[in-house]
């Protein structure tokens, strides 16, 4: 049976070398796929509009070759569509951590040997209006600040690395007014930022709860209205062993659908994974189980 695979290539990453694993590549793969498609991506966009092509010609494997801007493109070349091609990852970037939380080795040719593995993870995506996630949505003007997040902490961190960033950034009178629609619960006040994770572990470290994994079909969500020095010092503690404190100034929730609007008709950005988003109001949703990885077992 003829089989297909498409290699995304980001021809920057790792250190600008990317390009030179094609041939280790392909001859890994070519006993399994006989047909291999080679694209490098030459600008913002292309790894998206490759996915979705592959996905249109009913192709059996996307692999993404780069870092996680790279696979956040393909994912949301993937994810539009009912049954996707599988998906291969061979991390190139700084911070990794989708691969990192899947078990994905590091090493490039120990990734690439991977691909030919029969074992894979389902994994749940998020869709905020019309734009994919696989990690972080953040609302707020002290969002800005999850484009500064050290790499360092993302990697021992995850989800908990974001969350202390934008709290750093809370200005106390720099609030605005929400409306969060949850499954059970509509929750209504002022807050400086929100942000929501669909990942609770990264890099081996639970940071919120200790029941999820990455295909339990649940959001974390924590809206901030200030914080003083004292209670980011007790939030981190608090997340760094699994659990939050609510007080006044913060709020935490778990959802699978959320609507998120300001009731002052403001129209704030969102940040998705790192990128610019939708304006508010957002209508946010976890697909379960949307996406197949390969993996190690």
């Amino acid at each position: 049976m003829k089989r297909s695979a498409l290699i995304i290539i980001n021809p920057s990453a790792g250190k600008e070398d990317a390009g030179s694993y094609e041939d280790l590549i392909r001859e890994e793969l070519k006993d399994k796929y006989t047909n291999l498609v080679v694209k490098y991506t030459r600008g913002e966009g292309d790894a998206t509009k490759f996915a979705r092509q592959a996905s249109e010609y009913n192709f059996d494997l996307v692999v993404s070759l780069g870092g996680d801007g790279t696979l956040n493109e393909t994912v949301n070349g993937l994810a539009s569509f009912k049954t996707p091609p599988m998906l291969g990852i061979i991390p190139l970037g700084t911070v990794n951590m989708y691969a990192r939380v899947l078990n994905i080795p590091i090493n490039t040719e120990k990734a690439i040997k991977l691909l030919n593995s029969d074992y894979y993870q389902e994994i749940d995506v998020g869709l905020a209006n019309d734009k994919y996630f696989t990690n972080i949505v953040a609302v707020g003007p002290p969002a800005k600040a999850i484009y500064d997040v050290d790499i360092e902490d993302k990697t021992k961190l995850g989800f908990l690395a974001y969350v202390i960033a934008v709290g750093k950034e809370i200005i106390e009178d720099d609030v605005f007014p929400v409306k969060l629609k949850m499954d059970e619960i509509t929750w209504e006040g002022e807050i400086s930022v929100i942000v929501i994770g669909l990942l609770d572990s990264l890099a081996g470290l639970k940071t919120i709860a200790s029941d999820g994994d990455i295909s339990d079909w649940i959001m974390h969500i924590v809206a901030i209205k200030h914080l003083n020095i004292s209670e980011l010092m007790g939030m981190t503690a608090a997340l760094t062993f699994g659990t939050i404190s609510e007080s006044d100034n913060i709020k935490y929730f778990k959802s699978k659908t959320l609507k998120l609007s300001t009731l002052d008709n403001s129209q704030f950005e969102s940040n998705i994974d790192g990128d610019k988003g939708p304006k508010l109001p957002l209508e946010i949703k976890v697909l379960p189980k949307h996406l197949k990885v390969i993996s190690k077992e």
